[in-house]
């Protein structure tokens, strides 16, 4: 059966060229060229080869509709637009076509299109789309997740059901926002001291911390460790750090790696936000919040003591997929004014930092499997990958000391300073505990390790 103009139309809808299109409709190439002349397409020889359809040709496809009623249908997603989409609608109204509004945005017809369609959909995301019944949009942070409708013999609708689901860009983007409110009083507050005198500009000293747990609560009777809270962390940490800093050769760079878990609760609830396990926590959380913000301080300030500059990575763990952004965003509001430091607060579950011939990839490690990470770091950074010779990923999360070298780079897991909780030692867990230092020259790669384990640092009140 010989396939109506209609079923033409709907071919090249449904298949991103002209020759799939034919295919599927039991056509040639030259054959479909053909009848869409003989529909009244003048420009579809340019639409074949990939060029932009005529405003009256773009209004055949798309079933008749021109620039015009895309305009008024368009008018009630204005509230859900970004500003440059809202200066596209506006062009829209103002030159009365794509084409006129496109020369005057300085865009192509095509880029104006794909804009507009973008507002049509971000709407939809929404709830708002009336020409599919949808006018119940859900609030910011959220977006539709499902529609149900109870229609009638006619097919008069006389109920609808919305399911709505919290967003994670958009949750991410107002936890932010709201984090920055919060810090404006302390933003600029650090205080600014000399550099040091001497540094080697070709060495770079990396200090992982794995898992730190800020906030976890043990009982040594109970886990067969040892006890830990709140004062045994900050203890253990900022000694760690300050011994490891001693141990450092004068670097003139440090890469500072909070590898995620820093916090062990991410709310008052104290519990895990996936299989939503109780948590031992050991004070308040907002106590812990502020403990752990003066922790990594602490840390940043002691690393400016013995380099030039500091850069600070915090990934996002499982245990703290919101208070980690908080920490991130209230140390780069408190050390804005200091231009030897830089704090990372973007919300990616993959940094990277490249020095020299070396190339760094820094995860948690709970949403990849780790043999996956050079391909990741290969397509995420293919220019820094062809022009390093040393690559390496620092992940954390399963909180024992792992090595692999893997095809093109090493991965390695890192051990926490933090004691097992209960539900850790039921489970059998038994790994060791340190934090390590590494330092890495800017042409041969990591040349020094340093390692301080947990036995060797001091106590709350112990004498210094």
């Amino acid at each position: 059966m010989e396939p109506t103009t209609n079923d033409i139309v709907n071919a090249l809808q449904q298949h991103t060229n002209a020759t799939d299109a034919a295919a599927s409709i039991g056509l040639s190439y030259d054959q479909l060229k053909r009848r869409l002349a003989a529909a009244g397409l003048r420009t579809s020889a340019h639409y074949l080869d990939g060029s932009e359809l005529s405003d009256e040709d773009q209004a055949i496809l798309a079933g008749g509709r021109t620039d015009c009623d895309w305009l008024r249908s368009l008018a009630g997603c204005r509230k859900f637009a970004s500003p440059e989409q809202i200066a596209a609608l506006d062009a829209l109204a103002t030159h009365g076509s794509v084409a006129a509004a496109a020369d005057a945005l300085g865009m192509t017809a095509a880029a104006l299109r794909s804009r507009l369609s973008e507002i049509e959909r971000s709407s939809a995301r929404r709830g708002y789309s009336p020409a599919h019944d949808m006018t119940h949009t859900v609030p910011l942070g959220f977006h539709v997740d499902g529609i149900s409708q109870l229609r009638d013999a006619e097919g008069r609708i006389k109920q609808q059901w919305v399911k709505s689901k919290a967003d994670k860009e958009s949750r991410i983007a107002l936890l932010m926002d709201a984090v920055q409110r919060i810090a404006e009083p302390f933003r600029g507050a650090s205080e600014l001291v000399a550099p040091p005198t001497h540094n080697n500009a070709d060495l770079l000293s990396v200090y992982p911390m794995g898992d730190p747990h800020i906030g976890l609560f043990a009982w040594a009777q109970e886990t067969g460790d040892s006890d830990f809270d709140l004062r045994i962390a900050e203890t253990h940490l900022v000694a760690a750090v300050d011994r490891l800093v001693m141990l450092s050769p004068p670097s003139e760079q440090a890469l500072i790696l909070n590898l995620g878990d820093f916090f062990h609760a991410d709310d008052q609830s104290a519990r895990t936000k996936r299989g939503g396990h109780a948590l031992d926590v050991d004070s308040r959380w907002a106590k812990v919040l502020s403990v752990g913000i003066r922790i990594m301080r602490r840390i940043i300030e002691r690393a400016l003591e013995k380099h030039d500059r500091v850069r600070v990575i915090n990934e996002i763990g499982n245990h703290d997929d919101h208070s980690s952004i908080f920490l991130g965003v209230c140390l780069a509001q408190f050390f804005e004014n200091n231009p030897r430091v830089e704090i990372d607060t973007s919300p990616n579950p993959f940094h990277y930092y490249r020095f020299g011939a070396n190339l760094f990839g820094v995860t948690h490690g709970h949403t990849v499997k780790l043999a996956q990470l050079p391909q990741i770091m290969a397509n995420d950074r293919a220019k820094d990958w062809g022009d390093t010779r040393h690559r390496f990923w620092y992940t954390g999360h399963v909180h024992h000391d792992q090595r692999k070298e893997l095809i093109g780079c090493v991965v390695e897991t890192f051990r926490t300073l933090a004691a097992r909780d209960a539900w850790h030692n039921a489970q059998g867990y038994r790994s060791g505990r340190d934090m390590k230092l590494h330092v890495v020259h800017r042409e041969r790669g990591r040349i020094m390790e340093h390692r301080v384990g947990v036995e060797s640092l001091p106590m709350p009140g112990d004498a210094s």
